[in-house]
């Protein structure tokens, strides 16, 4: 079962957003977690608890709501929980570009494009739970989908690179590759397989991912990954160009 965290000062607005959700025609794959203040959801996140959606107001007490975004995104390097905004001014619009939200919705709320945006995170939601299995050594490590940022062969060896470090091993990228969900994973070189959910942002002939690492997209590849960004550009709310 998914969680979804609503983090307002508000209780008013808190309420309004439980009363959506808990009518909604998905309600039971996902369990609902209320806050008060930015600082408990950050130590929530801290402490490893995984969201399907962050329902977020900007304006918290003790926390600006887009400052505990870019927490999410540069410090925890997690890119797939998705987060939506809610705010009472619109002046804040320009600078969630960073957290890359699913929306922003204004106050005072509307029941259909809340309910909405939830459906929306749900239809992100089938492969974050999902894993890769591998044999490294003797062992049969299981890898999260979400952590995984690229897939790097070279000389026989393929290298699987983490949010959490990297693993190596001995089977050939196009195998992995193939058990893999497409486009979410997809290939930009001979030795590169990318996981859309950590890109940051991407030029003609590289892409940047969310922990700095440049990669470049070879010739024979830029056409099919030029599509397949477009493609994902509605689904993940944009990159960076």
């Amino acid at each position: 079962m998914y969680q979804i965290a609503v983090c307002d000062d508000e209780e008013t607005i808190r309420s309004q957003i439980i009363r959506v959700l808990s009518a909604h025609p998905s309600r039971e794959a996902f369990s609902v977690v209320e806050f008060s203040s930015g600082e408990a959801l950050l130590n929530s996140l801290r402490a490893g608890q995984a969201y399907l959606l962050l329902i977020l107001d900007i304006q918290l007490q003790d926390q600006n709501g887009v400052t505990v975004g870019r927490l999410l995104r540069e410090e925890l390097g997690d890119n797939a929980t998705q987060v939506l905004y809610i705010s009472a001014h619109t002046q804040y619009a320009m600078e969630l570009f960073d957290v890359r939200p699913i929306n922003f919705l204004t106050k005072p709320l509307n029941d259909e494009k809340l309910s909405a945006c939830v459906t929306q995170a749900l239809a992100l939601a089938p492969n974050l739970d999902k894993a890769l299995t591998l044999r490294v050594g003797k062992q049969a490590l299981r890898i999260p989908l979400r952590e995984i940022r690229y897939l790097e062969s070279y000389q026989k060896r393929l290298t699987i690179h983490t949010t959490r470090g990297d693993h190596v091993c001995a089977q050939r990228l196009s195998d992995v590759l193939s058990s893999l969900p497409q486009p979410d994973f997809f290939q930009i070189h001979q030795s590169f397989v990318v996981n859309d959910l950590h890109i940051h942002s991407i030029r003609y002939d590289h892409l940047t991912l969310d922990d700095g690492t440049e990669l470049s997209i070879s010739q024979n590849f830029r056409k099919q990954v030029r599509e397949l960004i477009f493609q994902s550009i509605p689904k993940r709310g944009g990159f960076h160009a």
